[in-house]
């Protein structure tokens, strides 16, 4: 029974952080939508096409939250898992690594412009990646491994910090452009060498052993 009570209380919160950081990325979405694209501000036509995508994906998480917090019984301490398969493996690989890219070359998309524009859009990816990967923690179906999702995420954080960085006090040249790629290039090696010979079975912080099939 302890060993339960100690399961259920490492899903609750486990859970509870992935709520907590899409909630905040949330917050995060609606600062920079409202600094990017004030209300009733004008706008051309390209601007007023970003801010609808924008506007659409901020709704996406907003409404897929609620979902898995108020439409979506918890999950069986008992069925819980935080391992995946070698299969399971590859869409979390593909993501991060597409997911790292956006976040360190994105920034130098919209360096042309001041540097109050490029931090409004530089928070606006960050939460949409921060938000993006609560959602998937929080789906039964595509949940990563929590180390794998750590691990993502103090990456994803790097990447971003890089791509700033270079995007206001880098002179845009080869040298700056071979730096990003050694970086990115540095991220994506260690997350592809963990996913491959990282072969554990159950999660770091489980205490219980899922049941025999």
């Amino acid at each position: 029974m302890e060993n339960v009570e100690m399961s259920r209380r490492d899903v609750i919160v486990f859970r509870g952080i992935w709520y907590l950081m899409t909630l905040l990325s949330l917050i995060g979405l609606s600062i920079s939508l409202n600094l990017l694209w004030p209300p009733g501000g004008k706008s051309p036509t390209l601007s007023r096409f970003l801010r609808d995508g924008a506007v659409s994906a901020t709704t996406f998480y907003a409404v897929t939250a609620l979902r898995y917090l108020l439409f979506t019984d918890p999950p069986s301490t008992n069925g819980y898992k935080d391992f995946t398969t070698e299969k399971e493996r590859v869409p979390q690989l593909v993501f991060a690594e597409l997911a790292l890219l956006a976040l360190v070359a994105s920034p130098l998309f919209y360096s042309d412009h001041d540097v109050s524009f490029v931090l409004y859009m530089s928070l606006f990816t960050i939460s949409l990646f921060i938000g993006g990967t609560g959602l998937i923690q929080l789906s039964d179906k595509f949940r990563m491994e929590m180390k794998h999702a750590y691990i993502t995420l103090l990456c994803g954080l790097l990447c971003w910090l890089f791509g700033i960085y270079f995007s206001i006090y880098g002179e845009h040249n080869p040298v700056v452009t071979m730096i990003l790629l050694v970086v990115y290039s540095m991220f994506v090696v260690f997350i592809y060498f963990y996913n491959t010979y990282n072969r554990e079975e159950f999660p770091m912080n489980s205490r219980v052993s899922p049941l025999p099939a």
